[in-house]
């Protein structure tokens, strides 16, 4: 498995814990307002995750561009 199909993998797993977590606050705002909150912040926990593997993901990409770049000035 490749670098962007575990990135994919992971993002599917990360907008279905989105959307139950989602689900448990809508469904339970006036049952159960500490569940509620529970499943609001999942929701904000689950896409502060997704953004912070994009930004490492993106890193690592910029990295790797940059020791190519140095490694062909060398040989060069």
């Amino acid at each position: 498995m490749d670098t962007l199909s575990r990135l994919m993998d992971i993002s599917s797993r990360l907008d279905h814990l989105e959307n139950v977590a989602e689900w448990i606050a809508r469904e339970t705002v006036n049952a159960d307002g500490g569940l509620s909150q529970s499943g609001s912040l999942i929701c904000v926990l689950a896409d502060e995750v997704r953004d912070a593997i994009y930004e490492l993901a993106q890193s690592l990409e910029e990295s790797e561009e940059e020791y190519d770049e140095l490694e062909n000035e060398t040989i060069h």
